[in-house]
């Protein structure tokens, strides 16, 4: 299994953002990984009431971003000085002049990042920057996603639960992430099941489980839940089961990426919590 040897955050410099860099020091220290911290920014368009602007636009746009780089510079040296000093851990700073999902995606495969870790929501003004942008990478990259709430705080996780409904999980090299944070923290996977109460397995889906079987090669424990809807089955078995202190879902398709990103129960048990979610394909 190959480790978690690059981590990639991403950074608005917001209060929110900065709780899930603060998370991402602390895996990267745990798992002796690199650092990678990336922020997107945009120049502001510029007016001007001169008829002909080209040569004045370039000479204002190029001193506006100049100024913009200074100011994230200035914001990366108070992250050095806040958060770095006291964590012997090796890092890199990324700044892009880019939409924010544009950066992530262009440094995963140049800087071969094995796991994103971003906030769930942003504070600044563009597009409420992570929320937005997290939601976004969900759907595009292959990379594993750990979104990281509000108000987590990074902490030894006993038990990771994995919601599957047994398709498409016999391929090994999806689960790196998975059983890379359960060997760290030492976790149990709980492996739920949710189907309908009419419905039985079919012969494929046994053989699926049993392959979902050799894969994980860590403590875990098989549960099963009754339920028409994934999403309510997932929130009734985490009502019952508060020691779940991270989710992981493996979606597949594009109806169960907008029951991700736009339910209500959703937004409750998993945006809205205080356990970090991984998300990966």
């Amino acid at each position: 299994m190959k480790p978690i040897q690059k981590i990639l955050a991403a950074t608005d410099f917001s209060n929110r953002s900065t709780r899930a860099l603060k998370y991402a020091i602390a895996l990267a220290q745990a798992t002796e990984a690199k650092l990678y911290i990336l922020h997107a920014y945009r120049v502001p368009a510029v007016a001007t009431g001169t008829p002909y602007p080209m040569a004045g636009l370039y000479t204002d746009t190029l001193t506006i971003n100049q100024q913009v780089e200074k100011e994230v510079e200035q914001s990366f040296e108070e992250i050095k000085l806040l958060h770095l000093k006291d964590h012997p851990i090796r890092y890199e700073f990324i700044s892009s002049c880019a939409f924010p999902e544009e950066a992530i995606e262009e440094a995963i495969p140049e800087k071969a990042i094995d796991l994103v870790v971003m906030g769930n929501r942003g504070d600044s003004s563009f597009e409420k920057l992570l929320g937005s942008t997290t939601t976004h990478m969900m759907r595009r990259t292959t990379c594993p996603i750990l979104a990281i709430p509000e108000n987590a705080v990074y902490a030894k996780v006993d038990h990771m639960l994995f919601a599957t409904d047994y398709e498409q999980v016999n391929r090994a090299d999806n689960f790196q992430a998975l059983l890379g944070l359960a060997r760290l923290f030492r976790a149990q996977i709980d492996v739920l099941h949710i189907t309908s109460a009419q419905k039985k397995l079919s012969q494929e889906k046994l053989a699926i489980g049993e392959g979902l079987e050799r894969i994980l090669h860590t403590p875990h424990q098989y549960h099963h839940a009754d339920s028409d809807d994934v999403l309510e089955g997932l929130q009734m078995f985490l009502k019952q089961h508060d020691d779940v202190g991270m989710v992981a879902v493996m979606p597949r398709d594009h109806s169960l990426w907008e029951r991700l990103t736009h339910s209500s129960i959703s937004k409750e048990i998993i945006f809205d919590a205080d356990r970090p979610v991984l998300i990966f394909h």
